[in-house]
């Protein structure tokens, strides 16, 4: 199986070398002009779209426009052969394409290059054994495939992965275009199977990169890296929110992994806390990415090891904005710069990416020079042409001090939701994900506060939960069960360490369980429990702090409280995590919940949730959790 593709017998490989040799060796025959419809026909019930009564020096041939009239006029281009679509079966189809030309994919689709080069999403791509999943939602701009070589083949396949059935949660068309019949097909074809809708109030749009690809190209390079600076580059990215910032490394990453010479893995320290690449939101992660990908980010988290990489390390910091910027959010960016140098060695000559959100603008010039010094990076990335950029004011100095190479480059609106919707689109795919044996993505349709929980002790001997956290430190004790149950909480597991000043005895002397709380004189953390007996961590000054040091936790994945038991002294939690992985003994950990603010943008909420569950018409649930 190859790294960055999926699955495949070694029967399947066979036959898949024997019709690439075929292809490249036979040309198809030209053939006249296929009937465009609305819907693509069934093969079993309509006459093959390929004909080969084509006259052999082509000159009866009638000119032809091109079927995949992509989204902007630039892009059009008349295609040189008659016989571009072929519906292979039911569910697959075969698109036959030359220099130049391209087509776009709306929906979900397995994409095999079985001749020629194309790119796609900054990827460049080799006939070759391995396939791809591309996700292409109405919601984002859409992906073309564009022909490198002078013959390109490709076959599109539809998949069954889940994600296409997710429950309602007010995103409609998201993944079909409007006022086209539903087929078998998991895809539509843009020219074919439908046509673009120009008096439509919300156009698609393409994702065009003419404007980015001098500096996709120059990092794909192998001699992208100055002479004195390592063999391979590391990159730091910045720019604003809604700038194409999210999609821009994720074709960076693309083209650093498929462009011939290159390594086939990178590493990605992503700090962008509002969309991740990889993880859930309102957290900063190590990546080791092998593969690339193919779809915006919510059809690209990670619970554990896939085929596109592995998260090597999380850590939570919420939604905040500068005001909030506190001394535990940096020392969790320099925790997994450490981490990431430690490890430098056994991942030399690797390319890192670097992402620098917003919120690292304004930090003040010792702490920048400091996080600079563990970044070592050889260019910067700027999504800002502006000469005076505020998002290189931190970096600027120190860039030049070492005559790093600053790119700037033009942004590209993409975006076509708010954030707190794709802050709710990405948090319901990261619910439904489902862990596979064979590391490919599965989303499983069942309303999350349908499914089964996990239950955890917070009580009694020995048990799973150490402490309860309320960001923000405006809950009072007695509201901890109001403000736990029904919320999302990003579960920390903890290193036991032993404080013998911070042993508190509650009401009716039971001896607390303060397990990775790190020594404060300033700002001191004491424990206590509530009247529910839940063990709840209270700060005495700054509502900024936290309880625990970054090198002796990390965030393990996020969970919804179904419900607190008082009686037995355990929680009910709906989480995609491995249920082994929250009941640690043998490393001496325990974990501790971390629960949000309240955000005046609506994110880390569970108004999704409960949509979820009136969409799919569920009456099973609590009426509590549905109100």
């Amino acid at each position: 199986m190859p790294a960055n593709g999926e699955r495949l017998s070694a029967v399947a490989r066979q036959r898949r070398l024997r019709e690439a040799r075929s292809a490249a060796s036979t040309p198809p025959a030209p053939s006249p002009t296929p009937v465009v419809r609305n819907v693509l026909p069934d093969p079993a019930s309509q006459p093959n779209l390929s004909d080969e009564g084509s006259d052999k020096d082509g000159s009866d041939q009638i000119a032809t426009s091109n079927q995949f009239s992509t989204l902007v006029e630039a892009s059009a281009v008349n295609f040189s052969s008659s016989r571009e679509v072929e519906n292979v079966d039911q569910t697959t189809i075969k698109v036959r394409l030359s220099r130049g030309q391209k087509c776009v994919v709306l929906g979900s689709c397995r994409l095999w290059v079985k001749h020629g080069s194309i790119s796609i999403y900054g990827a460049i791509i080799h006939a070759s054994i391995a396939t791809y999943r591309v996700y292409a939602p109405a919601t984002d701009a859409l992906p073309p495939i564009e022909a490198l070589t002078s013959k390109a083949e490709v076959q599109l396949e539809s998949i069954e992965d889940g994600i296409r059935d997710l429950p309602y949660i007010g995103i409609r068309d998201q993944w079909e275009p409007r006022g086209v019949v539903k087929s078998r097909l998991s895809f539509h074809l843009l020219g074919v199977s439908f046509e673009q809708d120009l008096k439509a109030p919300q156009r698609l749009k393409e994702l065009n990169l003419n404007g980015w690809e001098t500096v996709l190209s120059h990092f794909a390079s192998p001699k992208a890296a100055k002479p004195s600076a390592p063999s391979c580059p590391r990159i730091l990215i910045c720019g604003r929110r809604s700038s194409g910032l999210s999609t821009f490394v994720r074709c960076l990453l693309n083209r650093l992994l498929t462009a011939q010479g290159t390594s086939k893995e990178l590493i990605l320290l992503d700090f962008d806390t509002t969309m991740p690449q990889f993880a859930p939101p309102g957290t900063i992660s190590l990546v080791k990415v092998v593969g690339p990908g193919f779809g915006p980010s919510f059809t690209q988290v990670m619970l554990a090891q896939s085929t596109a990489g592995r998260i090597l390390k999380t850590h939570f910091l919420g939604d905040f904005d500068d005001t909030e910027l506190s001394d535990w959010h940096i020392e969790r960016v320099s925790d997994l710069l450490a981490f990431e140098q430690n490890n430098r060695v056994e991942e030399k000559n690797v390319p890192v990416v670097m992402l620098a959100p917003k919120w690292l603008n304004d930090i003040e010039q010792h702490i920048a020079i400091s996080l600079w010094k563990k970044m070592l990076p050889t260019d910067i990335i700027c999504m800002d042409t502006r000469p005076s950029s505020p998002h290189l004011q931190a970096w600027k100095p120190s860039a030049e001090a070492v005559e790093c190479r600053i790119h700037q480059i033009p942004a590209q609106v993409f975006d076509k939701m708010s954030p707190a919707r794709e802050h709710d689109l990405q948090m319901q795919s990261y619910f439904h994900m489902s862990e596979c044996l064979s590391g490919s993505p599965y989303w499983t349709d069942t309303p999350i506060l349908a499914r089964n929980p996990v239950i955890l002790s917070y009580g009694g001997n020995n048990p799973d939960i150490c402490g309860v956290v309320l960001l923000g430190g405006n809950v009072a004790l007695e509201d901890t069960y109001d403000a736990l149950e029904g919320s999302i909480v990003a579960m920390l597991l903890v290193q036991e360490q032993q404080h013998e000043h911070l042993t508190p005895i509650d009401q009716e002397g039971e001896v607390m369980d303060v397990d990775g709380l790190q020594r404060c004189r300033k700002d001191k953390w004491h424990a206590t429990r509530t009247n529910e007996r839940i063990p709840r961590l209270l700060q005495g000054s700054s509502p900024h702090a936290f309880p625990y040091s970054a090198e002796g936790s990390h965030c393990i994945g996020f969970g919804m409280v179904a419900g607190v038991d008082v009686v037995e002294r355990q929680l009910s939690l709906v989480t995609p995590v491995n249920s082994q992985k929250l009941h640690v003994r043998h490393d001496g950990c325990r974990i501790a919940l971390i629960i949000h603010k309240a955000t005046p943008n609506g994110k880390f909420k569970t108004d999704w949730a409960r949509k979820e569950v009136r969409s799919s018409g569920s009456d099973r649930q609590d009426p509590k959790m549905l109100v």
